[in-house]
């Protein structure tokens, strides 16, 4: 089940978006808009979605500055009578106007995401001859499969997802092994080379090795 973080208050407008998330098949997790950008209760991981309920503060800001949580569809929630707080409300990938129903959101989640990626979770992602299923985990070339281990599936479905971003190999552990992982970063150039093997002379090429940082995918 993929977390879904809401900033602000327990009661009101935050509560009845964190019953629609759940309804909709996130984990929610609640935090303040003024405290830990990250939940207790939900540490090493990085949400698939975060809802600010608004007044905002300096929240999405802090988002926006965090390189791990920089790229989470981030969504505002506001009453009517705060559309006219303006600060902080622009800074969100998408409005939301209380209330608003759970089809409503998820299509707003799905289209943030798409804004962000390119792509919805079940979308297909296509790189010429290569098609990564995000729904089925299946990877083709050419239509022909192509088997992959699950986290050789999980980073590159994670570059094919961020195209031509530059990401640390720290970045990369985090974000695709996750926090609790205590492997160095030589097991992300194992996993490269991997998928370039299985990637073939076509596409080996796409991932390419940033010197002195890290590597970047270039999806064109």
């Amino acid at each position: 089940m993929s977390d879904a973080w809401i900033y602000g208050e327990a009661n009101g407008p935050a509560g009845s978006t964190a019953r629609l998330l759940a309804e909709l098949g996130f984990s929610p997790h609640r935090l303040t808009a003024n405290g830990s950008l990250r939940p207790d209760d939900a540490p090493g991981r990085s949400p698939a979605v975060v809802v600010v309920v608004a007044p905002t503060g300096d929240i999405c800001e802090r988002l926006s500055q965090d390189e791990e949580l920089a790229d989470v569809p981030v969504l505002v929630a506001v009453e009517a009578e705060h559309l006219d707080l303006g600060e902080g409300i622009a800074d969100g990938h998408e409005l939301l106007v209380h209330p608003f129903s759970a089809a409503e959101l998820h299509a707003r989640i799905a289209r943030a995401r798409r804004a962000l990626h390119g792509v919805d979770h079940g979308d297909v992602v296509r790189c010429g001859s290569l098609e990564v299923n995000l729904a089925t985990y299946q990877v083709t070339i050419g239509g022909k499969p192509v088997d992959f281990t699950f986290m050789e599936y999980e980073l590159l479905k994670f570059f094919a997802t961020h195209p031509g971003r530059v990401f640390s190999r720290e970045a990369l552990l985090s974000r695709v092994w996750g926090y609790d992982y205590y492997g160095g970063a030589r097991t992300v150039d194992v996993h490269v080379r991997r998928l370039r093997a299985k990637l073939g002379q076509e596409h080996a090429g796409r991932i390419k090795t940033v010197r002195s940082v890290g590597y970047r995918w270039e999806g064109a």
